[in-house]
């Protein structure tokens, strides 16, 4: 008969835990199959239905955990308007008195530049009255025959004055007056 090689029948001790493991598994997961079948399906419902209720508290959890996260933001927010309302608060009388110091110098200086153009239109009006009071001076102030060519025409003082230039020019003030008003 033929004879095996001497390597065959033997395994090494690590090839033989293994294999003496995996049978142990197999009978383990029979022996469970095996307990699994006499657990009564009420113990099995009742484990069901915990897992389900366990579910649904992770569920109500996470959920708290949403809102509480919403919460604290929305709590954030709302400290942040406040503080930012606060401000206005402070600042909008402040901003107010500012506005009433403004309008009140404004008024100030519009008073005091109505003052001063009301003086300025009196003083005008008094010096148009003395430049024509000048010019009937001079209209009525002749000039003398030993001043004049012989042969010439009698003359007064105002013949030397260009009118054209001085009633342009109280013309002009006139209408730089009338558009100030």
């Amino acid at each position: 008969m033929a004879t095996s090689p001497p390597d065959a029948p033997s395994r090494s001790a690590a090839s033989s835990a293994y294999a003496s493991r995996d049978s142990s598994s197999h009978t383990r997961d029979r022996h469970d199959a095996s307990q699994a079948a006499s657990i009564p399906v009420e113990t099995l419902v009742e484990h069901l239905l915990a897992a389900k209720r366990s579910l649904s508290s992770m569920q109500h959890v996470l959920r708290a955990n949403d809102l509480a996260t919403d919460a604290r933001r929305s709590h954030e927010e709302a400290a942040i308007l406040c503080a930012q309302t606060r401000f206005l608060q402070r600042a909008i009388p402040n901003q107010t008195n500012l506005l009433l110091r403004v309008r009140r110098s404004l008024k100030r200086t519009y008073d005091a530049g109505k003052r001063d153009f009301t003086n300025l239109v009196r003083t005008m009006d008094a010096t148009n009255e003395k430049l024509q009071e000048t010019m009937g001076m001079l209209r009525n102030t002749p000039v003398e025959a030993d001043f004049r060519p012989p042969g010439e025409e009698p003359r007064n003082l105002m013949d030397f004055v260009d009118e054209q230039s001085v009633h342009g020019m109280v013309d002009a003030l006139k209408k730089c007056l009338g558009e100030l008003q």
